[in-house]
Parts: C-alpha cells; structure tokens; sequence
C-alpha cells in the first residue's frame, strides 16, 4: 500500500500547477479498469487537495467505496449523489479505490428508436459505447474545488479508442488490451472519458492535432469535418487568441447529442450528418472550446458564454452572408414573442437553456447586449475586449463583472450604468417614433422628430441608430442619437431635403418589436398565454386534430396557458383578443384565411402555388395576423396524412421563427419554410413626399463587419 501511495503521489505532483489564478482545484490521478460487458469500472483516484478545509466530496451513488487511507463518512444522498466527509485530521493527499455499474438509462440508449430518439444518458459503460463526464460523478466531486486538474490511466479492451479533454500521452497494447494515458495539465471544469470503436482520421493545424472519430467509416465525412475545423480555427485564432488546447476531436456519439466539451465535441449520428451543421451548430459548439470549456463559467452570477458564443458563432457566420438585421431581428422576436412580466429576470440570473423564455434571456437578449457593445466600441475595440477577457481569465472561472472590466481595460471607459442596466437588471425599452417635421430654414432642412419609450417601468439610457434618406445625392445618412428620457424630440440639419427617416431598421439595439416590424410566426402563438383551438367538426380527421389539441392543452398547462377547445360549427366569430388555431382545410374558418387575397402580389405566385399544393396533398402550416387585431396571430394547419398530424408537434419548435413550413409523406419531410411579407414599419416614416420612389437608388452607409 505505501508503495503505490508513493507511486501516485509523485505522479500527482508532476501535474502542472498554474500559479496565475486564486482559485481553488485540486489534482486527481486516476487508475480506471472497465469490463465492458458488465458495464463495470473499478477506479483508484490520488486526490491531491489544494486546500485543506475541503473536507466534503460527492460521488455517484452506484459506486462504492472499497478502500481509503482515512476512514470516510457516509453522509448519505444529495439529489443522486452520495455525500463523504473526511475527518477533520485528514492531510492533503486523499487515496480511494471505488467500483460498480454504471449504465444509466442503458436501456432507453440501447433501443433508441426516432420516437425516442431524445433518450439522454448521465454516464454509461456498455457494448455501444462510453459516456463518462462531470455530471456521471464517477469521479469525486469536491464542495469547494473550482476546477481540477488530472492524469488518466485506463487499461481496456484493444478494439476500443477513448477520447477525454487531456492530452493523449501514450497507448499501448499488451495482451489483448489497450493501456491508454490521459493528462490535463491545466485546470478544468471536469473529467471526461468517451469510447467506442471509431475509425479516426487526423490532420495537423498549424500545430493542433483535429481528430474526426467516425462510428463507421466516411472518409468524405471526415474530410468536411477537418477542413471546416481548420476554417473556424484560423478565424478564432485571429479575432480571440491562440486556440486552448493542443488537440480537438470531432466524436461521433452513440446517441443524438450535439455536446461542446473541452477540446472535444460530442455529434449524433443524425446531427452530424445534417447538411447545415457545419455552418450553425458545429462553428457554435467549436468556439465553446474558448467561451465555457476553457474560460469557465461562474454560475453563482449568471452563465454569460451562451450570448457571447452565439454572437461570434451563428451571427457571424449570418452576418457573413448578409443576413445579420435578419437573424437580430429574430432574436428581438424571440425575446418579444415570449417574455413578459411575470416570467422576465436579470441576465445575471440566466443559468441554462430550459424553456424558450430562457432562450430569448440567456442567448437572445445577451447576444443583442454584446452587438450593442459592438456598435458603441466598433469592431476592433469590442473584438479586443474579449481577446483581453480570454487572455486574463483563460483556464480560471469568470463572471460579467469580469467581461466588464475587461472593456474597461481596452476602452478606459467606466461601463457600470451600461452593465447595471442590461446585465444586472431585466426589461427592455419600447420605442416609438413620431411627430416627424420638416422646415426649411435660411437655406437648411431642419428635421425635427420625437422619439419615446413607451413602457412604463423606466427610461433606458440608449444609443438609437437613425438613417436619414436625401433626395438630391440619393444617399442615407447615419446618426446615432442619445436617448435617456421617456420622449425626446431631436433636431438635425441638412443641407438637402431628407425623404425618409428610419429607426433602428437594421436591428442593431436590444429592444421590443413592433408587431408591424415582423412577419406573423408560429413563435407568436407558442408565447402567448391564452388559445383558443378551432376543430373541423365536419372533418373525418376530427379526432387526429382534437387528439393534437389535446396534446397542446396537457402539455402547455404547466405554463399557466389557457387553452380553449371548441368545435367551429359553435363558434360564432374568431376571437379577436388572443391566439387562435384553425385546424383542417374543412373548418368552416379556413376560407378566412386566403392568402392570396391577404398577401395579393406581395409573396410571389410560386410560393403560393406550392402553399396551396401542400395543403391540398400533404401537409401546410402557416400564421398570419389576426385581420381584426395585427397584435394577435392566427395558426393554420391542415394535413391530408392523418398519421402525421399527432407528429407536428414535434416539429414545431425546429420552426417556430417561420410564418410558413410544409411537409411531404408520413415521415414529414420539410419541402418549404419561409416568411410572409412585412408591410411597413411604425420606426419608419416618409417625409412630405407624396412621388414613389425607388429607395434602392440609394446609397447605404458601409457596415462594420467582423470579416469581409
């Protein structure tokens, strides 16, 4: 026994110890023998303990500790976890051997069909694969350790390959089995360890090893995967810092994840095989290796790396195309579709996505606040606050106050009110803008214009993009306008006669749309508190729509909805003050909706054609606004397989940003999806000009992009 003590202890101390950050981690030096079979693991962990009041670990409830060199506690369960407590006397080398199963969920994992293909699992051991990371508690979690550092030594079948964040040291095979030798040098938020029997594929980056495990071999697969790497690790590695770790894995799982781990990814079979993956959700879930799997996240004051990563990740990439006021103006509709008073809190509050109003809080709205950043500081400032926030916090856990400082330290600008109104408090500023005047003064054009917040909690302190369109030179001319107060009437001259006037048209600042801004959407519908749901008496597939219905009302109480069933031939009139479904092409309802007498020449007549072939073959969902309330949103369903339309609800949340989205076959298959039209906006007006005029004549001032 004191021979491997001491065997382990050095190996303990040889792990690096960074001497930078004040937080607390300590070292494990893990010895791990698994049988696959029997979905078993046997582990002896050296704890090195930076400090010695950490007196108190956890550990998954299915193991059991065997032999330690203190006698241990047993404090009993928190949540699914067994609780240990050292004695007071402990020194600060802790010795423990533990076994047992780990199969969680083995079998809902193991029969994954597309009806149950969301099965998750906490950790598991078993013949499809290893899942083993923080939230498995197979390896000691101690109370008061930030981060950990760690060495892995595990022996297991030759057939097999792992994957955890360290650094792979050697592997060597020995008798039918495979010796594996893991190290993370610098600290980490937990101790991962995945296998399974992949084919790998490598390629060296500019001095990082890219990993692609693939469950069956695809070698044009892979071949995407590492040049999309290679793409998105030039571009971080310039606008950020040097990329965090020496290597990064690209993991095919055994069930449909799309996990970011530090230096390693975790894609289902299905999600990596996507044809959109590679430019949405695998660029977000890469730079996680920077925001959350390498800064870590300080979740006693709010989780600030899903906006951040958002931003730099799926914005850029729509900003690169020339979508970027499009995708903003669907995160200000998330965030307006479904937050409210009663459900509203701080951003500082966020922990993690649970529900869409999370969504519109943690990654919407943060992601509105750093553009904000963005447009106050330009490109290279913003971009170098966070390159400073990366540098100084990298490898330790931070917080907003840290971000804070950060912009502090490359703008020299004091950014408490900027912070204690957008990170620490909740709300969002309402804006409108009218009394639009024009006078022509000793040979100037004076605009004159109020804009006013319209809620009523209190004034924002905002920075307000305005364009002003000039008739004579045909360009558009950008100010940026302080506002502070509830009304504020502004005056800028000109030296030709301005035509038009837009506020915030390209989205740029955090804020609640006008429902005129945006087209109607399922979104709309799902954020809103009261339903009511009309049912096609009429219709032999009565009872398919009614069991939806159903679904909606057991499935959104919880909520506090309030969801009203009722059949159409009982309806005198659509409501007018709230949400309303209208299911089947036979509800008497349905001729109200006409799109082509709603929309006239506004959506192309090829759009409206496959519209109305989806809907009298396959299966059509759109919304439109409630004529007789533009503030209320109307749902429409109707599908000619009745065995689809229990499956809808599925699917809705995939497509909750879209006015319209088909399907073909029983298996739904998504032929089409779009917006309708938006027809004008209350933040825009024209000025004393009653002449039509071609406003792409004019020239638009250049916009600050990240990259060209």
């Amino acid at each position: 026994m004191k021979k491997i003590f001491v065997l382990l202890l050095t190996l303990a101390v040889t792990i690096k110890i960074s001497a930078q950050t004040k937080q607390s981690y300590n070292n494990h030096c893990l010895t791990v023998k698994m049988n696959i079979q029997e979905s078993f693991i046997n582990v002896t962990d050296t704890i090195r303990l930076s400090e010695t009041d950490m007196r108190e670990f956890y550990l998954n409830s299915n193991l059991t500790i065997y032999e330690s060199n203190y006698d241990l506690t047993d404090a009993g369960f928190e949540g699914n976890h067994k609780k240990y407590k050292l004695p007071d006397d402990a020194g600060n080398i802790l010795i423990i051997k533990y076994k047992g199963i780990i199969a969680n969920n083995k079998e809902g994992i193991e029969h994954i069909t597309h009806a149950n293909m969301f099965e998750s699992t906490n950790g598991i051991i078993f013949e499809k694969g290893i899942y083993l990371s923080g939230e498995t508690y197979w390896v000691p979690y101690f109370k008061n350790a930030d981060l950990k550092t760690f060495s892995i030594h595990v022996t297991i079948e030759k057939d097999w390959l792992l994957v955890s964040q360290g650094e792979l040291i050697s592997d060597n095979i020995t008798n039918g089995v495979i010796d594996y030798y893991f190290q993370m040098k610098d600290p980490t938020n937990q101790v991962c360890l995945i296998g399974n029997k992949w084919t790998k594929y490598t390629k060296d980056i500019k001095g990082v090893d890219i990993n692609v495990y693939l469950i069956n071999p695809d070698e044009n697969l892979a071949e995407r995967y590492l040049d999309a790497t290679s793409e998105y690790l030039n571009l971080y590695n310039s606008i950020i810092g040097s990329f965090p770790y020496s290597k990064f894995d690209v993991v095919e799982n055994f069930w449909e994840t799309g996990y970011g781990m530090p230096s390693f990814t975790l894609l289902g079979k299905k999600v990596m095989r996507f044809p959109w993956v590679l430019n949405t959700s695998y660029p977000h879930e890469f730079l996680h290796n920077y925001w959350g799997n390498s800064v870590y996240v300080d979740y006693n004051n709010g989780n600030w790396c899903e906006g951040i990563t958002t931003y730099l990740a799926d914005h850029l990439i729509k900003e690169k195309d020339g979508s970027g006021n499009i995708y903003r103006r669907a995160q200000l509709k998330k965030y307006t579709d479904y937050v409210n008073h009663e459900n509203d809190y701080p951003v500082n509050k966020f922990m993690s996505k649970q529900n869409a109003t999370d969504e519109a809080i943690g990654y919407s709205k943060l992601l509105m606040i750093n553009h904000m950043l963005r447009i106050k500081y330009g490109t290279d400032l913003f971009l170098s606050s966070y390159a400073q926030f990366y540098k100084d916090y990298k490898f330790k856990i931070a917080s907003f106050d840290d971000i804070q400082e950060s912009f502090e330290k490359v703008t020299g600008d004091k950014l408490d009110t900027f912070f204690n109104q957008w990170i620490h408090s909740k709300g969002a500023p309402n804006i409108e803008l009218n009394k639009v005047k024009l006078k022509k003064k000793k040979g100037q054009y004076q605009l004159e214009f109020n804009i006013t917040q319209i809620q009523t909690e209190r004034a924002f302190d905002l920075e307000i993009p305005a364009y002003i369109y000039l008739d004579e030179s045909k360009t558009v001319e950008f100010r940026l306008l302080k506002l502070n107060e509830f009304t504020q009437t502004y005056n800028l001259s000109f030296s030709e006669k301005p035509v038009r006037i837009d506020i915030d048209p390209l989205f740029d600042v955090m804020r609640i749309l006008n429902s005129q801004e945006v087209p109607p959407t399922l979104s709309q519908i799902l954020g809103s508190d009261k339903w009511t749901v009309v049912l096609p008496k009429s219709s032999q597939d009565y009872y398919y729509y009614k069991n939806l219905a159903i679904t909606w009302l057991n499935m959104y109480k919880e909520q506090g909805k309030e969801i009203v069933l009722v059949n159409d031939n009982k309806l005198d009139e659509l409501p007018k003050d709230q949400s309303v479904w209208i299911l089947g092409i036979e509800n008497i309802y349905a001729k109200e909706l006409d799109l082509r007498k709603i929309y006239d020449s506004a959506i192309n007549d090829e759009t409206l054609t496959k519209i109305e072939s989806l809907n009298k073959n396959e299966t059509m969902v759109y919304t439109i606004a409630n004529p007789k309330n533009p503030h209320e949103t109307i749902g429409y369903i109707n599908s000619n397989i009745p065995s689809a339309i229990g499956q809808l609800n599925m699917k809705f949340m995939h497509y909750s940003n879209f006015s319209y989205f088909g399907f073909e076959g029983k298996a739904l298959q998504n032929t089409l999806k779009g917006n309708f039209p938006v027809s004008s906006s209350p933040l825009s007006v024209i000025i004393n000009h009653k002449e039509t005029i071609d406003w792409s004549e004019f020239q638009f001032p250049e916009v600050d992009l990240i990259f060209e």
